[in-house]
């Protein structure tokens, strides 16, 4: 995704093509003509703008859930794998220190390596790997006392991976091309309509067909930015499986 210094270009380009058209369109189809279809043109545009304005909110709204939906599923992933080596401690020695050991070195790979590919937009299975290796290790515990402990990391691994499952989903999943195309093209018969209003005073026409596109190109920025959370300026960190690993180093030193 885009960084802040290419989404605030992209604003910028936004509004000076909307500039641009006004001064054409005031160069071309002088005010006193254009003032004579303010009539049909004006309440045109306030539904058209009603209709797209709703639609922006909505969609802003929408991705905007799905963001934070990413941000809690990746803490309480972190959470789980915590839970997993914590429980683990009431298994014998070995299996005990196995499973910690595990527990670091997958948020070691989810934040050194999982983390950076997502950004690019691609998939790591390293943490996979490392959580299969932890089901093997939970196989071979035999010790009758430990069942309970047992049982219980069964079910604390089961939401491990059903967590891991939904961030690879957050990651795959995009907005439909439909979509975009419908908020391109609203928001720019939406600008194109406020141009074509006549108005005697130029400066104040001006003022207000860029204050229109301003709202519409940054909104339509920060919904590109939240469609894809862990991706561009703002994505979701990795710092619940950070401060987890923190916690486990604190537990191993006790």
């Amino acid at each position: 995704m885009l960084s802040y210094v290419q989404s605030s270009s992209l604003v910028f380009l936004a509004l000076l093509v909307s500039v641009l058209l006004v001064l054409l369109l005031n160069r071309f189809w002088p005010i006193p003509n254009r003032k004579l279809i303010n009539d049909v043109t004006g309440w045109q545009l306030g539904i058209l703008g009603t209709t797209y304005g709703v639609i922006l909110g909505f969609m802003l709204y929408t991705v905007w859930i799905d963001f934070r939906s990413a941000e809690i599923n990746a803490t309480e992933e972190a959470s789980s794998l915590l839970t997993a080596t914590r429980v683990a401690s009431a298994l014998p020695a070995t299996e005990r220190e196995a499973f910690r050991a595990l527990g670091m070195k997958y948020a070691d790979v989810v934040v050194h390596q999982e983390w950076p590919a997502m950004q690019h937009q691609e998939e790591s299975r390293a943490g996979e790997v490392i959580e299969v290796d932890m089901w093997k290790l939970l196989g071979t515990v035999k010790d009758a006392s430990a069942a309970n402990s047992v049982d219980h990391l069964t079910r604390v691994l089961s939401e491990l991976s059903e967590r891991r499952s939904l961030r690879e989903e957050q990651l795959r999943v995009r907005l439909p091309i439909i979509l975009w195309i419908l908020l391109l093209a609203g928001g720019g018969a939406t600008v194109g309509s406020s141009c074509l209003l006549g108005n005697d005073n130029k400066w104040l026409h001006y003022c207000q067909v860029l204050a229109l596109t301003f709202v519409v190109a940054v909104t339509l920025s920060a919904i590109a930015d939240l469609a894809r959370p862990f991706e561009g300026s703002v994505s979701v960190s990795p710092i619940a499986f950070e401060r987890v690993q923190t916690i486990m180093q604190m537990d191993a030193s006790r």
